[in-house]
């Protein structure tokens, strides 16, 4: 499945849109300070995620239903390397760059992150498997977000 995440530039608590390939609004993420949201488009509520205030690493507690992972951002090194925990996978690629691949244990691709260009700048996610839609969603969510917000930037005066 395919999905394209793009950032929610209005008023309130919305920080990004996913629509499908058709272009179809399919979930709002939305949130504030240290909680994020990953709701359908009735309100309900599919996932949580908290960020953990971590020293030296940018941490995530991804909750839907009675299943929970942990997904980890090392970013005290050049390449920046992630973590999950609660489940098998890894990302390959540069999260810095926002591309990067999800795969499982066995190499077999859980999902594909990259930019896209379509019709506004947005992230393109394509998932291998409905059951992983949810969480890959939610990883990408973590890595989009932390991507938009932190970085130090060089302001001429």
């Amino acid at each position: 499945m395919k999905f394209f995440i793009k950032r929610d530039k209005s008023d309130g608590e919305g920080l990004f849109t996913v629509c499908d390939e058709n272009g179809r609004e399919k979930y709002l993420v939305t949130g504030k300070k240290n909680t994020l949201f990953i709701s359908d488009l009735s309100g309900k509520i599919l996932v949580k995620i908290h960020r953990l205030p971590l020293p030296a690493l940018k941490a995530f507690s991804i909750s839907s239903g009675n299943y929970n992972i942990k997904f980890f951002i090392n970013t005290s090194s050049k390449t920046p390397s992630c973590y999950f925990f609660g489940n098998s996978w890894l990302i390959r690629g540069d999260t810095t760059t926002n591309i990067f691949d999800i795969i499982d244990a066995d190499n077999s691709l859980v999902a594909s992150h990259r930019n896209s260009f379509c019709k506004s700048k947005c992230y393109e996610l394509v998932i291998n498997g409905e059951n992983n839609i949810l969480f890959c969603l939610a990883t990408a969510v973590c890595v989009d977000i932390e991507a938009k917000v932190d970085n130090p930037t060089l302001q001429t005066v």
